[in-house]
């Protein structure tokens, strides 16, 4: 079998088109406008974005943000956001009687179904559906294989999908982007 050639992977560019690099010199800078971009994310979950204030709040142009957010979280920032928002959700459906449109509106969401879809998308399980999973794992008098059951959750090899990794709303920090 003859050897494989391996390309190294090109440089990640500014964004702007004309291919050069993103300055190696102001990575610390970088660095602190994602996080700074990360940290207004978490306090405007209830509004809507759009990643050109988020650029402007960098200082940077919209294709550059977009460029380096991609390099330092590996996913873009609107995805990024849709999965803060949905984190937000599930902790709101988890521990809170608030319905699902009560749910939708606190997280800036005008149209329920939308917000329903969206939750669906990310977390692979309607919020009505996580909802009553965790009142049920909750539940010392229901057996959860019987919740499980119920609810559609067992797996093929017959274990219940409600660990902490398995749980539909738990996502780690660096795995807020969709997952395709």
């Amino acid at each position: 079998m003859p050897d494989e050639i391996v390309m190294p992977a090109p440089p990640a560019t500014n964004g702007n088109g004309d291919g050069k690099a993103l300055p190696g010199k102001n990575e610390s800078e970088n660095a602190r406008r994602i996080e700074q971009s990360i940290t207004y994310m978490r306090e405007h979950l209830d509004q809507p974005l759009q990643v050109a204030k988020l650029a402007a709040l960098a200082n940077v142009s919209p294709s550059h943000f977009f460029a380096l957010f991609k390099r330092r979280t590996g996913c873009p920032p609107m995805g990024y956001f849709t999965h803060l928002r949905m984190q937000h959700a599930c902790q709101l459906l988890g521990a809170t009687a608030a319905s699902v449109k009560e749910v939708a509106a606190a997280l800036g969401y005008e149209d329920p179904f939308h917000f329903s879809r969206v939750f669906k998308l990310v977390n692979h399980i309607p919020p009505t559906q996580y909802r009553m999973l965790q009142k049920q794992s909750r539940n010392p008098g229901l057996h959860p294989l019987t919740s499980a059951a119920l609810l559609g959750n067992i797996k093929q090899n017959g274990t219940i999908a409600l660990s902490a990794k398995e749980n539909p709303c738990y996502v780690k920090k660096e795995s807020l982007c969709y997952a395709k």
